[in-house]
C-alpha cells in the first residue's frame, strides 16, 4: 500500500513537470533576457493572466531610468519574444509537449520621475513580439505598432 501511494505521487509529479518546466523556462528567460540589457525586473513582476478568461494574456513590469523609458518598454517585449520562442524551439525538439505562450502581452515600464512613478503601458501580440526579437520588425516600426495602445498613468 505504501508503495503504490508513493508510485502514484511519483507519477502525478512526473506528469505535472512538463508544465512547471515550460513555466519556468519561460519566466527564466524573460528574467534573463532583461537583465542581459540591464533592465529591472523579478519574477513576481511577470505572470499568465489568473482568470479563465485572461490565461492568454502575459503580464510584465520592468523598471527604467529617467531617460531610458522606450528602452525599457522595447527590451520588456524582446524578452517576451525570446521566451515564446524558446517555448517553440523546446517543443520542436521534443522536451516539452506543448508551448506555454500568451496570445497577448502587457508591459508596464515604471519611471521615477517624480516622488510617485510614472507608469508607461503598453500591449502588443506574441507574433508582433517574436518578430521584433528575430530583427523583423525595428524598434521604431514596433513602437508605431503598439502607440495606440500606450497609457501612462
Amino acid at each position: 500500500m505504501k508503495h503504490t501511494k508513493l508510485f502514484l505521487l511519483a507519477v502525478i509529479l512526473f506528469l505535472g513537470m512538463d508544465g512547471l518546466w515550460a513555466n519556468y523556462a519561460f519566466y527564466r528567460t524573460v528574467t534573463n533576457t532583461c537583465k542581459s540589457y540591464r533592465i529591472e525586473t523579478q519574477e513576481g513582476e511577470m505572470y499568465f493572466g489568473r482568470k479563465e478568461a485572461t490565461k492568454d494574456k502575459f503580464y510584465l513590469s520592468v523598471k527604467s531610468n529617467r531617460n531610458n523609458f522606450e528602452m525599457a518598454l522595447i527590451v520588456a517585449f524582446v524578452s517576451v519574444g525570446q521566451a515564446v520562442k524558446h517555448q517553440r524551439y523546446m517543443v520542436k525538439k521534443g522536451l516539452i509537449e506543448k508551448s506555454t505562450e500568451p496570445k497577448t502581452i502587457h508591459a508596464t515600464v515604471n519611471v521615477p520621475v517624480t516622488r510617485d512613478n510614472m507608469v508607461i503601458s503598453a500591449s502588443a501580440t506574441a507574433e508582433q513580439a517574436v518578430q521584433l526579437a528575430d530583427g523583423k520588425i525595428d524598434s521604431a516600426e514596433f513602437m508605431r505598432l503598439i502607440k495606440n495602445s500606450m497609457v501612462t498613468l
